[in-house]
């Protein structure tokens, strides 16, 4: 009983060995070092499922399903400080050109090819601009490092999806410049909201001034054309009969010569 055991196990284990699978949203390629045809690495790839295979030959595989790959890098900004960028690339082999990959590059393609041109990538993007920028055109930057990455890895049997910049790390007296600098940025914007305020207060008053100034001249106009109304109305005809007019009024008549002189009485003493 024992004996079928091991010999249960044994042809289980040879079985295993005899044979690779190939798991969805992987592509194969069978490498045959000895026969009689086709030694060597296949360039038709197998696609998912169990492949047989003599103990001396093998399947490479590869995974075709997206793939993303994050990377911690220091940059040095535009103004000369130190930043620690933080960014995934989202990338795959090429289905159709993975004989090619694997004869120029191997498994390790990330390794190999595109992560020093991803790093370099991001270097070179961020240099470019000022630590404050960074943080507020990141969708930008992303972009631009995607195009540069692009470019780098062109021909290398790879495609790149997107490129994101997950996080930017900044030193404790950066943060405290940073601080220091939206403080004093909100401080100019409250005196200039202040002066904005004590302006318009001016013009305000300076209008009410004006608006004053104009009626108080349209009030001496009104009173001066009234006036001159008035006088041109204001004869001695007319005040005397005023005068004959008024019940209240006490008239002392004082008789004129011929020369319209008024005539002196002397009482006699």
């Amino acid at each position: 009983m024992n004996f079928r055991k091991l010999i249960f196990i044994l042809l289980a284990t040879l079985t295993l060995q005899c044979g690779a699978t190939v798991r969805p949203g992987e592509i194969g390629l069978f490498w045959k070092p000895f026969g009689f045809s086709e030694v060597g690495l296949s360039k038709d790839p197998v696609f998912n499922g169990f492949y047989w295979l003599l103990p001396w030959n093998d399947i490479y595989t590869y995974s075709t399903q997206w793939n993303s790959y994050k990377e911690k890098v220091d940059v040095l900004s535009n103004d000369d400080l130190k930043i620690d960028v933080q960014a995934v690339i989202i990338m795959r082999p090429i289905r159709e050109e993975v004989y090619q990959l694997h004869i120029e590059v191997g498994p390790e393609y990330y390794r190999s090819i595109v992560q020093p041109e991803f790093r370099a990538s991001i270097r070179n993007v961020v240099s470019h601009h000022q630590m404050i920028q960074i943080s507020k055109n990141s969708a930008v930057l992303a972009r631009d490092i995607k195009t540069a990455v692009i470019e780098r890895t062109k021909g290398k049997h790879i495609e790149v999806f997107d490129v994101i910049l997950d996080d930017i790390e900044y030193s404790p007296n950066m943060l405290h410049a940073i601080e220091a600098k939206l403080t004093k940025q909100q401080e100019l914007e409250q005196q200039k909201y202040e002066l904005e305020i004590a302006e318009k207060s001016i013009e305000i008053a300076k209008k009410k001034a004006r608006a004053d100034a104009e009626a108080q001249m349209i009030r001496a106009d009104g009173q001066a054309k009234s006036q001159a109304i008035i006088n041109d109305k204001l004869t001695t005809r007319y005040l005397q009969y005023k005068a004959f007019d008024n019940p209240n009024s006490k008239l002392i008549f004082v008789p004129l010569d011929k020369n319209n002189l008024p005539i002196v009485v002397s009482p006699k003493e």
